[in-house]
């Protein structure tokens, strides 16, 4: 049996960048820092002070957590495994809705608050990919006290019966390790993590050949583009051969492209349900209310969108497949007499 470990280890480049994204807290934490928007909990004092209408505070700890040490403002909390599986970005959509709707006419800032700022800078990175803007308080709860106020309690997040509860499912050490190893071999192909950012089909030759990224989707950036990758895809070809079959009809086509790029042109037989709308929430009814039983594909203009909208659905208990290469692929290798939206 081949020993995962030892050759792994002969195709991490050592010493280079890649090299030390075997160290799971540098890609999971450190690197997030660099993506996402801060705020000093000196700031979020004088923010607080002021009193302004158009804060939306979010307090990503456990239950049990903001029972033990609570800042002054109106926190509104949403655990972090929630905002994880998706139930979260939504409470927090809504809450953001409500809030513009109170304060019309100003822009509503949305600050982010944990106990060390790790959990609340993953949260600020996956609203940021729901299309929600906010802002990660730098140091959390324990900044809190250090520069602020010495009387607020702390605490250890390993005596959090919330915490106690979740670490029993986490992966093994072993587990651990291999996704590690498997995320600096990926990136070690592909060549940097932008790459994968922007095009998560490149990790989809490496999963299929069994490195194993899966325990590592919920890593930031690289974890992102491991859940797009991991969701079922065909070609323009195999799609073709569907929409000319007697079993076309056991399909629901969508196209998650914005409503003047579908009236431009769009696939045969699809519908338009924009992305934006699978986001805000109605359009996940909307597929679920006309999916009756069919299989769901979905495609916008290349693939990055369509792969968005089924992460969204998947979280929603929607599975469906993505069309590699999107409308672009189909122009060029099935009709290219289709009209395509140029930005």
């Amino acid at each position: 049996m081949l020993d995962a470990r030892a050759h792994l280890k002969n195709f991490i480049p050592q010493g280079s960048p890649v090299g030390k994204l075997t160290q799971l807290p540098f890609v999971g934490h450190r690197l997030l820092q660099t993506q996402v928007s801060q705020i000093s909990v000196q700031q979020l004092q004088q923010c607080i002070a002021q009193n302004p209408s158009n804060l939306l505070l979010i307090d990503v700890r456990y239950q049990s957590e903001q029972n033990i040490a609570r800042l002054p403002g109106d926190w509104f909390l949403v655990p972090y495994p929630l905002i994880k599986a998706g139930a979260g970005v939504a409470r927090i959509q809504k809450l953001l809705e409500e809030k513009r709707q109170a304060n019309p006419g100003q822009e509503i800032q949305v600050l982010v608050l944990c106990k060390a700022g790790i959990r609340s800078a993953h949260s600020v990175f996956r609203l940021q990919q729901a299309g929600i803007k906010a802002i990660n308080i730098t140091g959390g709860i324990h900044a809190w006290n250090k520069y602020i106020d010495s009387s607020l309690p702390l605490y250890d997040i390993k005596d959090i019966p919330e915490f106690q509860s979740s670490s029993a499912k986490k992966r093994s050490p072993q587990e651990s390790w291999l996704s590690g190893c498997g995320v600096a071999l990926a990136l070690s192909a592909v060549g940097t993590v932008g790459a994968v950012r922007y095009n998560s089909d490149l990790l989809r030759p490496i999963m299929q050949a069994g490195v194993p990224l899966a325990v590592a989707s919920d890593l930031p950036i690289v974890g992102y583009a491991i859940q797009e990758a991991s969701e079922p895809v065909m070609n323009v070809h195999q799609l073709k051969k569907l929409l000319n079959s007697k079993d076309q009809n056991n399909y629901l086509i969508v196209d998650v492209r914005t409503a003047r790029e579908y009236n431009l042109s769009h696939l045969p037989g699809a519908v338009s349900l924009p992305l934006q709308e699978l986001e805000q929430g109605k359009g996940i009814n909307e597929i679920k209310s006309q999916l009756k039983g069919r299989e769901l594909i979905a495609y916008c203009t290349s693939s990055k969108r369509s792969a968005r909208a089924l992460i969204l659905l998947h979280q929603a208990g929607v599975i469906g497949t993505k069309v590699q290469g999107g409308i672009e692929a189909w122009t060029r290798e099935i009709d290219p007499s289709l009209a395509t939206y140029k930005q």
